[in-house]
């Protein structure tokens, strides 16, 4: 652990200041915490791509027959260590920095990346070679990179970053914080708007006013990130919304399914469920900073829910209050279709509800100017994001009541953020009747049947090898029938809505 030494608040260097730092940084070199901060770029994070086997770890670096696990265990052990077989560590006695708790079994503690791989991969480590890679992954030069500490409380930091998670221990924010800049300065990664207004709040205090080392830097030049692009399985370039939909999962919004064999879908014809939604706008919005309640604000949505920071993100904006029942609970029906007139709304409250003065003459020959969602479908037209479908003689139908489809709501949002095609204005004359051409009619839109609910498959496995190869196998499982009967099998100890974080390949 590096020593902090206050200094004067004066020497404090703003963390949104433009800070020149040496570009091959020795152990005597010193700088405060903020000044670190400051020399870090700021971009977003890839999305895509990540998989924990690409940081292969742990390895024998030195060839002296103890890997890095066992390395920073007897490192950080507070007494002689014993093994229970060549260099594997069977006790000691170790403090967790995260919360405090001390340890005598190795089994007890986790050897925390204190930028986790998947972090360090959205952040530049998708443009490293393997072996830059390997070597972060089992960094033993700057004694912050790698800490053993409590294993469940690992499990809860999980890939998060500052703006996401902070140890639970009081009084540690400053050192975390401190320990996280100068790992990312080490490696030259990148940190994220969110991470960033994080950091500079708790690096704002005297806090990032204190002198600290800088580590040798490992990477010199900011990678060139290049993600692979996903694709899927059932979407051709043929596919009527391929843009859209592979821009989607460009932006992370939506990264599809992982199938038996590996391969990924994309399911377009599927209908949006509620909680789906939620997740799409909070990942549309770029994943913001925030803190779910405690109490779940519907009677529906329980906290264990996967997606229930993303709803309560959701209603706290104001996007979606959901329903009040007769006996005066609130419910959001997070499995209930979204039809397209909701979708309207959704985006429509997404973007600040913005003043529009809807027209007096619906452009919808299926909306009427009395429709509870007419002002923002008006709006979706008038923007062009959506036009609906041409029914001739200046004619369109919306179809409000329709779910809308994975495909289609890739080009809702994809015109949200590009622009759409051109805005809709009523114009319909359709021929006088009795005449030769019939009156135009909507479309008829076949709803795709809702899925077959499976049958209940109790508590019949855990997170153990004889039934889960991966972390990836287990986590599918636990995905397809939570909606259903939710962590029936107890596969997510801590409600994070990840499963089986023990298995290989967690993120």
């Amino acid at each position: 652990m590096h020593k902090l030494v206050a200094l004067p608040a004066a020497l404090l260097l703003a963390a949104t200041a433009a800070v020149a730092m040496p570009q091959n940084a020795e152990a005597s070199d010193t700088s405060t915490a903020a000044s670190v901060l400051a020399s870090l770029s700021v971009a977003n994070e890839t999305t895509t791509g990540y998989d924990r086997t690409l940081f292969e770890h742990w390895i024998d670096e030195d060839s002296n027959g103890c890997d890095t696990r066992s390395e920073v265990l007897q490192a950080e052990s507070l007494t002689p260590v014993t093994f229970s077989s060549g260099c594997t560590v069977a006790t000691g006695q170790w403090t967790s920095r995260y919360d405090g708790a001390t340890w005598t079994a190795a089994s007890d503690v986790d050897i925390d990346h204190m930028v986790p791989l998947s972090e360090a991969w959205g952040s530049g480590a998708s443009g490293w070679s393997a072996e830059q890679r390997r070597a972060y992954a089992n960094d033993l030069g700057l004694g912050v990179t790698l800490e053993a500490v409590t294993d469940n409380v690992n499990q809860s930091k999980g890939d998060k970053d500052p703006a996401q998670w902070l140890p639970p221990l009081a009084g540690t924010s400053c050192a975390y914080a401190t320990d996280w800049v100068l790992v990312k300065f080490r490696w030259h990664l990148t940190i994220d708007p969110a991470e960033h207004s994080a950091l500079a709040s708790i690096l704002g205090s005297d806090c990032g006013t204190q002198q600290v080392a800088l580590p040798a830097v490992q990477i010199e030049t900011a990678p060139e990130v290049a993600p692979a692009p996903i694709s899927f399985r059932d979407v051709s370039a043929s596919t009527q919304f391929y843009t859209e939909i592979t821009w989607l999962a460009d932006r992370g919004i939506s990264t599809g399914w992982v199938e038996g064999d590996g391969s990924r879908t994309y399911r377009p014809l599927n209908p949006v469920a509620r909680d789906a939604m939620a997740a799409f706008l909070y990942r549309l919005d770029g994943k913001p900073a925030f803190t779910p309640p405690a109490v779940s604000p519907f009677a529906d949505v329980d906290p264990s829910n996967q997606f229930y920071k993303e709803i309560t993100w959701l209603a706290a904006r104001g996007i979606s209050t959901g329903w009040t029942e007769p006996d005066g609970t609130k419910t959001f029906r997070p499995l209930q279709a979204v039809n397209r007139d909701a979708m309207a709304a959704f985006l429509y409250r997404y973007a600040g509800s913005p003043g529009f003065q809807a027209p007096g003459s619906s452009p919808f020959v299926d909306v009427s100017t009395g429709n509870q969602f007419y002002q923002p479908i008006t709006w979706l037209a008038s923007r062009g994001i959506s036009t609906g479908w041409d029914l001739g003689s200046g004619c369109r139908a919306f179809a409000p009541v329709t779910p809308v489809a994975r495909d289609a709501m890739a080009a809702f949002m994809y015109r949200y953020v590009n622009g759409g095609t051109g805005g809709v204005t009523s114009g319909c004359t359709p021929p006088a009747s009795g005449g030769s051409t019939p009156p135009p009619q909507p479309p008829v839109v076949v709803t795709p049947p809702a899925p077959t609910k499976p049958a209940n498959p109790g508590n019949t496995k855990n997170c153990t090898t004889a039934y889960f190869s991966t972390w990836r196998e287990a986590q599918n499982w636990f995905e397809f029938y939570f909606p259903y009967y939710g962590d029936v099998a107890g596969l997510d100890g801590n409600k994070d809505g990840i499963a089986c974080e023990s298995l290989p390949g967690h993120p």
